[in-house]
């Protein structure tokens, strides 16, 4: 006789393999997050529970969070019911309600299990995702705080949301428990990739440990895109090369079958990949790849930024201790290789970069700026240790009650960003450095002790030595004629010269050397093939058409700045 098919009271716990990363009880870097909501929904499993037991778990897009339910639901040998809020939507507020309602009532057949409401916030907004329903939000709370004492196995209700500040104020207060999925650390990103990468091939010379320090403020599916685009470029890498060359279509799709080596070469590539996906979507930060090498000169700003930043990272202790300073301020004349420094100062402590030119956060909308502020903090703490490095300071922090907006809108940036910089000491690991040409616009608040404690003046090169520093790091990739002397060539320039000042002239000495080799090709006594190729010839002329970008009475004026800030 056919039997129909009836719910089972406890599920059967099945028998997991613990190498396997999609079925593990316990997720390598996701474990905490599995055990604080496993603490939270145990008790309530109690028949003698007074209210449902319900979790607002929160965490950024790709985090695992709906992997974790699954992990907590097989921990208690729970039934795990999906809903996906964006299907309970309705064209009006009674559709809406009894979606929700019949959702929960679809629950109660599969109990004991777990209902999980993803993407929660999207309930309780009205058609045009502007405002709040009231009549949806009222019966969703009624449906999270009600429990029926005559059930003998519970509904526990679980609702995940990528943006917390966006789920109504009432949702929010109804859950019993929040949990939210912080971003991992260095430790839990090297366990992830290990145990993501067991079943992958990898060359020799893949460093699990270096791999983890250059993915800071990656999530699990970050990683999944990861391993998927290296698979990739391994596998165009394989195909390029002659090896494959004269295999037919079927051989080398077996070949691709039976698997072969990721190389450390591969996951650069596909880290590069991933890296200007999410600068283009979110401005996510990253390690910059500027060397000491190309930045000339300035040994005394080096030290005092080195010593600034690197050392609190090198000594632990000095961070117990309270001794850190998170907020630096570079200033001086245009052109003088500020923001280069802070990206070297990045790359040398082997730390994520985060640049924010300070006219893009502000936006027309009210609060909106302020959010913006508050988002390129979080960001930078998700992908800690980190720097951020704020272009053109004054602009986004003038002095408050000078700005001369209506709304007041400039100075509840700058509010906001002070906040920001007095919660820094909470996270030990992020760093601030701004830049600024001019430091007498900034508010006085900003300059106090806690917050961009230290300043630093990044001046001209006033000497020759120090400039021919600078020329020999630009020219350092340029194939030079063996007649070119550097030192003539400085000869020849004005005695005041910025980094930017040498830099143009290096463009346009490379410019002179691209007309020549035009005229040369035209005239067919040179070919398209051979290298560029700058002579003294080429330097002299630009040398001779140089003119300084900062005045005399501009640097006059940035030295009584730089002897006020020193007095204070």
């Amino acid at each position: 006789m056919d039997v129909g098919s009836t719910n089972s009271a406890v599920p059967s716990a099945p028998a997991y393999n613990s190498h396997e990363f999609w079925s593990s009880l316990s997720p390598a870097g996701l474990s905490d997050v599995v055990k604080d909501l496993c603490d939270a929904l145990r008790p309530h499993l109690n028949t003698g529970a007074l209210r449902v037991g319900s979790v607002l778990l929160s965490g950024p897009s790709g985090s695992g969070k709906v992997m974790a339910v699954r992990a907590v639901c097989s921990c208690l040998n729970l039934h795990l019911f999906k809903v996906d809020c964006v299907s309970l939507c309705g064209d009006t507020s009674g559709a809406a309600e009894e979606k929700i309602q019949m959702a929960f009532a679809q629950a109660q057949q599969y109990r004991p299990c777990v209902l999980l409401l993803k993407d929660i916030e999207l309930l309780g907004r009205d058609r045009d995702m502007l405002g709040e329903d009231a009549r949806v939000i009222a019966t969703l709370r009624q449906l999270l705080l009600d429990r029926d004492p005559a059930l003998s196995h519970p509904v526990l209700v679980i609702g995940t949301t990528c943006r917390p500040q966006d789920v109504p104020a009432d949702v929010q207060t109804a859950f019993l428990h929040e949990v939210k999925i912080e971003a991992l650390s260095e430790e839990q990103r090297r366990s992830m990739l290990s145990v993501l990468t067991a079943s992958l091939p990898l060359g020799k010379e893949v460093n699990l440990a270096k791999l983890a320090r250059r993915t800071a403020g990656f999530v699990l599916g970050d990683f999944c895109a990861l391993l998927s685009h290296s698979s990739r470029a391994a596998c165009t890498r394989i195909q390029a090369s002659s090896f494959l060359g004269g295999l037919s279509e079927e051989v080398e799709r077996d070949f691709c079958t039976a698997g072969f080596p990721v190389l450390e070469e591969d996951f650069s590539v596909a880290l590069d990949q991933l890296h200007d996906a999410h600068s283009q979507a979110v401005g996510a930060p990253k390690i910059p790849s500027v060397s000491w090498q190309d930045v000339g000169g300035l040994h005394e700003v080096k030290k005092e930024i080195l010593d600034t930043i690197q050392l609190p990272l090198e000594h632990p202790e000095l961070l117990s201790l309270g001794l850190c300073r998170s907020g630096l301020l570079l200033y001086g004349p245009p052109g003088t290789g500020k923001t280069l420094l802070a990206k070297a100062v990045a790359t040398t402590c082997t730390m994520t970069f985060l640049s924010v030119k300070g006219p893009e956060l502000i936006n027309m909308y009210v609060g909106q700026s302020e959010e913006n502020v508050r988002n390129v903090f979080a960001r930078a703490r998700a992908a800690a240790p980190c720097i951020i490095f704020f272009d053109e300071l004054d602009s986004l922090a003038p002095n408050r009650g000078r700005s001369g907006d209506s709304g007041g809108v400039m100075d509840r940036v700058v509010s906001q960003l002070l906040a920001e910089l007095d919660g820094l000491h909470s996270s030990r690991e992020v760093f601030v450095i701004g830049a600024t040409n001019r430091p007498d616009l900034l508010d006085p608040a900003l300059l106090r002790p806690g917050r961009f404690d230290k300043l630093v003046y990044v001046g001209i090169n006033e000497d020759r030595e120090s400039q021919l520093q600078v020329l020999s790091a630009v020219t350092r990739k340029f194939k030079l004629d063996p007649s070119v002397n550097l030192s003539s060539i400085l000869e020849k320039c004005p005695a005041q010269l910025t980094g930017a000042d040498i830099y143009a002239l290096c463009s346009d000495a490379m410019m002179c050397a691209v007309k020549r080799k035009v005229e040369w090709i035209e005239e067919g006594l040179d070919t398209e093939s051979s290298a560029l190729i700058l002579t003294m010839e080429d330097f002299l002329q630009a040398a001779a058409r140089l003119q300084p970008s900062v005045s005399e009475q501009e640097l006059l004026r940035y030295r009584h700045i730089q002897q006020k800030f020193a007095a204070c």
